[in-house]
């Protein structure tokens, strides 16, 4: 779908905040980032807008970036929900895309982090483990994260403490939120 046909789509319709959304969204830094990789995916890259605007913005990832991904002809991403987590990889995909077996092995093979990161991260770990974001139509992102292979769980004494400072964190923002109102 080309991004000229989808503000038409949107600015035909009785919504005019919708346009204006879809326009804004047109014009973002990402959003012509992606377009120049000269894939030709619209809606993937459609897609990609919405996770990056979705993590960086509601979610407020600590970092967020992209990467091309040349092999399968699309735009993935990589971050970090806080500085303290190790980095993430994670294919946006609309949710009408074809998941086969085979092409769950292709994200682990082919998509991955840049190198310069890869020197920072335990390589062997992040590489086989990509986090899919598939987007509904009304823009709901369901997250999948595939391993290559069986991931045991963690010992009960690291998820106690996830789970402490998770606590901790949701009550540290509570008080921002007071703070702010």
């Amino acid at each position: 779908m080309e991004p000229s046909s989808i503000h038409k789509m949107a600015s035909s319709g009785e919504n005019k905040t919708r346009a204006v959304d879809l326009t804004s969204l047109l014009e973002h830094p990402k959003y012509k980032e992606m377009v120049a990789y000269g894939y030709n995916n619209q809606e993937q890259v459609h897609v990609a807008m919405l996770v990056v605007l979705y993590l960086s913005e509601a979610k407020q990832w600590a970092e967020l970036d992209l990467q091309p991904c040349p092999a399968l002809q699309m735009v993935t991403l990589y971050g970090r929900p806080t500085q303290a987590d190790n980095l993430q990889v994670l294919v946006p995909l609309g949710k009408q895309a074809d998941l086969s077996p085979q092409r769950l092995r292709d994200f682990l093979t082919h998509v991955s982090l840049p190198q310069d990161e890869l020197e920072l991260e335990e390589p062997d770990l992040m590489t086989r483990r990509v986090t899919l974001a598939i987007c509904d139509t009304d823009s709901t992102i369901t997250f999948y994260r595939i391993t290559d292979g069986f991931v045991p769980p963690d010992p009960p004494e690291v998820v106690a403490e996830k789970k402490a400072k998770k606590r901790q964190w949701k009550k540290r923002k509570g008080q921002r939120t007071q703070h702010q109102q």
